[in-house]
Parts: C-alpha cells; structure tokens; sequence
C-alpha cells in the first residue's frame, strides 16, 4: 500500500471524488487540520486525505477505491486511542465522525450505534427510556473503539465489558462488501471483534444489549495525599469482596496544586444500598472533597471527563496485576512523589464480576481474571517534556514487572510492539491470526494494535 508520498495525485484526487460524494479534505483544505488531530496531542501525523462518509456505502466505495489505487487507510472511529491508530502519516483517513446516530428499541432493550458516535451522545439516547450498556469511563471515547478492545466501564461488574453486550455489527470488509456479525451469522468473525480490535474490517453499527438502570450511587472523594496509603488499603479491602454493583477506581493525582488521593466508584445496586456502598469507602475522617449521591449514569459516565482533556500530550504503561500488596502499594506510593506533572495520575482500574465470569474462549478478550490494571498515565503540554514524562512512566512499569502478569489491555498499549499484542490475547491469538487470514489476508486493516494473517 502506498504509504510513502504523503498525499494523493491530482489525478488520484479526481477518481475519489468520482468514486464517493462525500466530503474529501485534502492537505491544504481548511479544515484539514482540525480533523486530522485527535485526542493524544503527541500524535501530529499528516494523512494523504481524509474521507469523511456519512453511510456504509461511501465507506465501502471508499475501501474499493483504496484497493484499487494502492493507497493505504487508517479508520478514526472516536479518535481517542492513545496510540494515535487513527491516523498515519501518508495514508488515507476514513474518519466516521458523521457517522454518529443512535437508535434505541425500548422494547427490546437494544440500540444500533453507528461507527463515529461517543459514549457522551450513547448514554443521552438511552437514558430517556432508563437504559444502559457498560461503557468507558469518559464520555468523549469512541463506543467502537472502545467496544472492539474489550471495553472496561463502570458496569463490567454486574453487566460483563461492552465486547459482551455486542449482539451484532456491520462491517466493511477488506473488499470493500458489506458484511453482518452476529452469533448466527459469521461466527468466526463475531467472536473475533469482540476484543479483537479493528483488524477484520471496518466497524460501521452496532448493535447492543441494554439494561435496566434509572440511577447510580457515585461520584469522587478526595483525600490529602497523606492518607494514601491507608485509602489504598482501604480501596484494596473493598474491592477485594465487591459485589457486582460495585465498581471503584483509586487514584493518586494532583488538585489545585496539592497532592491527592482519590476514590471514583459507581455502585448500580438496589438504591437503597447506595449511600453505605459509598460510605464504606470512607476513612476515619471525611474526605477533603465529597461529590459522591445518586445520579444519573450519564453524570457518572462523564465525571471524570475533565482528568483527559483533549489536545494534551499522554503516554501510557498500564499493566496488569491480580493482587494490590502492601509492598505493590508503598511502591507506587512513594512513586507517585516524583509525578513529572500536575496533570500526571496513577490510576488503579479493578475487574471483577461478570467481566471476570466469561469463560477465556467465548470472545476474543480472553484476560477473564479478577485483577487489576495499574494506569500510569503521565500526561503534559511542552513537547519539551517528552522524555521526561514517558522516562517516568516507563520506571513504574519496570519496577511493578516482578508483580505484574506480562500482558495488557489491548486499548492501553501504545507502540510496545508485536509480542505485546500477542501476549494481550494469549491462548486466543492464534485462533484470532487464522480469523484474520479469512477475512484480511492481505493484512489490509494494518493500522491498528495488528494481528497479522496466520497460516
């Protein structure tokens, strides 16, 4: 594919625009490099051009153009991937932020997103009829990005990760054909998005199970970063016995200026549990800052939106551990004292419940475990600082391997390479590689944390 010179002919320009009516932004186009920038600003790529579809038959168009021309694509669903897969130097972008509706079927407790719509505008379309699905944890993530990794969430515990209440998709193929996935139809391929990421085809709908919820218990204490340690502790004693309901983040961050340690949690329990599901995470003594009570999901899904603001510089090194030791603790603790930033966090995300409960070999996200993921996230504006902050994070992953288990979140990984996307899936990848030969043995949907085609 042709990734190398950076932009399309005069004469390749004139045969896309034949081939789709939808907008086509070429370098110098004014709103070009808006749309080419994305959630990580440490991701500063030049696509050849940007095709912005507005259904699945310009997106399919677009695909047998690119086949026909040899000319690369990256697919931008929600654009907030920290690895920045989104977009690449020199090839083609399908970017399906118009494609952004959703259609919800009160009755039947299902709703059709499209490829480009966030969890912000998903959660709004569900909460009239008092439905919900698990989604992430900022509203402004892509629900098919999201969804194709795994997608963690608040609801994991009592409804699995959003790849497990997926009951079908539309795709474009390799080819550039529409194609349906769903437990009857595809199977192979079915299984294989849900976790398998965006290697099998371009994601155009899908199609959820949700799930009765008129309001949550939630919401963020703050405690001075002296009493780390002990909420730690305290996080790990809760979490250890959680009910599904519960789902809880721990975090050490700055607040104004002052060093903190925080509680997020959402419990979607009878309600009347909710205030002693929020309580028990108290110390001894209030928190500094309480904004914990009943809500709305949608205010729980997008309380922490202000922690990722768009636009700012992000690396990541999130590994995985099953057991939060005292010794795991004081480590990264006594860490946390060198944060590069005041925007820097440590955030320790727990996995339990249903999402633990499906068997490895259902779906393609195969990590079925109670664990922990550490997120080291530090996060900056000076590319000056480049170094400095991706150094730091890179210390704390070193130092927490003897206690990690040697894989990752698929969504979390940034460029570790291969072996890491391999390790990511375990037993399930070599069934994954064969799925990716069916469908893309060309390896045409490279752009990605990539499964290349198996024998």
């Amino acid at each position: 594919m042709n990734v190398a010179s950076g932009t399309l002919t005069e004469t390749q320009f004139a045969r896309l625009r034949q081939a789709v009516a939808c907008p086509i932004l070429a370098p110098n186009h004014a709103g070009y490099d808006e749309t080419r920038r994305i959630w990580n600003g440490m991701i500063d790529r030049r696509p050849s051009a940007i095709v912005r579809p507005a259904s699945i038959d310009e997106v399919m168009r677009t695909v047998r153009y690119a086949r026909d021309e040899g000319v690369a694509v990256t697919v931008r669903g929600g654009g907030h991937n920290v690895a920045g897969k989104a977009v690449t130097d020199g090839a083609m972008m399908i970017d399906l932020s118009r494609m952004d509706g959703v259609q919800v079927d009160a009755r039947k407790r299902t709703a059709l997103v499209q490829g480009g719509s966030k969890w912000g505008v998903f959660d709004a379309a569900c909460e009239p009829y008092q439905l919900a699905t698990t989604g992430g944890v900022i509203s402004t993530t892509g629900v098919t990005g999201l969804t194709l990794g795994g997608g963690l969430g608040w609801l994991m515990g009592k409804h699995g990760l959003s790849c497990d209440n997926v009951l079908s998709a539309d795709l474009v193929s390799a080819e550039g054909s529409h194609m349906r996935a769903s437990a009857e139809e595809n199977p192979e391929l079915f299984w294989a998005i849900r976790g398998g990421g965006g290697n099998f085809g371009i994601v155009t709908a899908l199609e959820f199970q949700l799930h009765e919820l008129s309001s949550v218990h939630g919401g963020v204490m703050l405690y001075p970063r002296a009493n780390a340690m002990d909420l730690l502790r305290h996080y790990r004693d809760i979490t250890a016995s959680a009910p599904d309901e519960l789902t809880a983040y721990a975090a050490l961050l700055v607040g104004h200026g002052h060093p903190m340690a925080a509680i997020a949690l959402c419990y979607s329990g009878p309600q009347q549990e909710g205030p002693r599901a929020i309580q028990q995470f108290q110390l001894s003594h209030a928190p500094v800052v309480d904004m914990t009570g009943e809500k709305k999901y949608s205010e729980v899904q997008s309380m922490l939106d202000f922690t990722a603001p768009s636009g700012a510089r992000y690396y990541f090194k999130c590994p995985f551990v099953t057991e939060l030791s005292d010794e795991v603790l004081r480590l990264i603790v006594d860490y946390a004292e060198k944060m590069p930033t005041e925007q820097t966090q440590i955030i320790l995300e727990h996995m339990h419940g249903a999402a633990s409960r499906v068997p490895a070999g259902e779906a393609a996200f195969g990590l079925r475990r109670v664990q922990y993921s550490v997120n080291i996230i530090p996060a900056w504006t000076s590319p000056a600082m480049d170094s400095e902050c991706m150094a730091w994070a890179k210390g704390l992953a070193s130092l927490l391997e003897d206690f990690g288990t040697r894989d990752a979140y698929v969504n979390y990984l940034g460029e570790e390479g291969a072996s890491a996307v391999k390790a990511s899936y375990g037993s399930n990848f070599e069934r994954l590689a064969r799925i990716k030969r069916q469908y893309d043995p060309d390896n045409f949907f490279c752009f990605n944390q990539n499964i290349p085609p198996g024998s």
